[in-house]
């Protein structure tokens, strides 16, 4: 690492001795087989900071100005990981991105900070691993296990201060976050599992203690993996403990009234508001319209614009009806041919994924679809990029399947929200499905079906 830092290094100590370049923040490193040609970071609102290119030798290097100390995340193709900054900080990088997470590594400026938060990510996903089996253990013996770790967690945060005399309350509060939440997590977890079996155990109100300390009010965390999980485990276990049927409407109503009735901060709830809606609407079976459901969410949300957008995907699940015609529509083959959807599937069972690439990297879709495609030979599947891009193929995706549609095709009537969907079409052209998601495991089985 020492050797090809140095470069970086040098520029950084030359910046030192400028007045004008004290107050900048510097990002940077190298990326080992990139996948893209930037680096993107952003803040708590999930807004870009900076767009970072990376050179010929995979190296790259932001200058950030006047940034506020605390938790931002970086991404780079479909991969995103965490970074604590401070102004004046000058944070590199290393990582492999055949295996990100794991080879992620920092140097210089408040480098140990950074390496702590990637260890305790690495080491939450070896500790959910292990903790599986202990969901089945009645609840005292299932809260003595939590307690211990979360003892040794403490210990480790209250060593870390003693060692570390300069530390920063901020870095001390994600930490914590990072530490302690993910525990919270597997309580709340425990109660929904309880809360589906035949004859649940009864649960008294020690057991959920962790709620009088962990917060689900603070809006800029709710970006960060281990306090969302928390936040929306917890809202869940609630409903689950009415014993209402999850995928149901009544479900997604109880949930959104939760959300208007336990969240303080505006902000905060009308992003979960809009999250939950669109995710339980995604999971249905069927591609009908809840209106009681979507009334609630309009009565509930103070965003104009989620509510706009959410009545936008409201109107396109109306314009493809089950058991009605395909509307017919222009795609664009990769060729520039402008061919007849009804001529492309035609006399054949199709499934269509309408695709908004901002919702979805290439590999995840082209690992979806090839699955889909091998298990299922007889069925023709297409992917249609929505936005008028006619260069952006999935390179792992075989080329006859990807289609994209141009600004005067008649499909933009029922993707005016922007929003992907997977359609289902028997040989008769007739819609089985209007409206799925592609990572439904439930799709799987009406797929086989078809």
């Amino acid at each position: 690492m020492i050797k090809y830092f140095t470069f970086f290094i040098s520029i950084l100590l030359i910046g030192c001795n400028s007045k004008e370049n004290k107050k900048l923040t510097y990002f940077g490193g190298k990326i080992i087989n990139p996948k893209d040609s930037f680096v993107l970071l952003f803040d708590h609102n999930d807004e870009i900071v900076d767009s970072i290119a990376i050179e010929k030798n995979h190296t790259f290097m932001g200058k950030l100005e006047n940034i506020h100390s605390g938790l931002y995340y970086f991404k780079h193709g479909a991969e995103l990981q965490y970074v604590f900054l401070e102004p004046k900080d000058s944070l590199l990088i290393r990582l492999n991105t055949w295996d990100f997470d794991e080879s992620l590594v920092f140097s210089g400026t408040n480098a140990d900070r950074n390496n702590l938060l990637v260890e305790s990510f690495l080491s939450n996903e070896e500790e959910q691993r292990n903790f599986y089996k202990y969901y089945n253990l009645p609840a005292k013996e299932f809260k003595h296990k939590v307690d211990s770790l979360e003892q040794t967690k403490k210990d480790f945060i209250e060593e870390y201060k003693l060692n570390n005399t300069d530390y920063s309350e901020k870095f001390i509060d994600i930490l914590n976050v990072a530490l302690h939440y993910p525990l919270y997590t597997k309580i709340e977890s425990f109660i929904i599992d309880n809360s589906l079996k035949d004859q649940p155990e009864q649960i008294d109100s020690s057991f959920v203690e962790h709620r009088n300390t962990a917060s689900i009010n603070n809006s800029q965390l709710m970006f960060y993996t281990p306090y969302r999980e928390y936040v929306y485990n917890h809202l869940y276990s609630d409903i689950y403990k009415k014993k209402i049927e999850d995928d149901s409407d009544e479900f997604t109503i109880a949930l959104l009234n939760a959300i208007n009735e336990k969240i303080d901060s505006e902000k905060l709830k009308n992003k979960l508001l809009k999250e939950t809606t669109i995710r339980h609407f995604y999971n249905k079976k069927s591609c009908s319209i809840n209106k009681k459901a979507f009334d609630t969410f309009i009565s509930s949300s103070t965003n104009e614009k989620d509510k706009e957008e959410i009545s936008l995907l409201v109107k396109d699940v109306k314009g493809i009806k089950k058991h009605k015609r395909i509307p017919n529509f222009s795609v664009t083959a990769p060729d520039g041919a402008i061919e007849n959807i009804n001529s492309v599937i035609k006399h054949k069972n199709a499934v269509i994924y309408f695709r908004n690439k901002q919702y979805s990297s290439d590999s995840w879709v082209a690992s979806r679809m090839n699955y889909l495609i091998n298990n299922n030979p007889n069925i023709e599947f297409l992917v249609i990029n929505i936005n008028n891009e006619k260069n952006q193929y999935i390179k792992e995706l075989d080329i006859k399947h990807q289609y994209y549609l141009n600004s005067e095709s008649n499909a933009h009537n029922f993707l005016s929200s922007k929003f992907p969907r997977m359609v289902l079409i028997n040989k008769k052209g007739i819609v089985e499905n209007g409206f799925c998601a592609l990572s439904s495991k439930a799709i799987e089985k009406q797929i086989t079906e078809l």
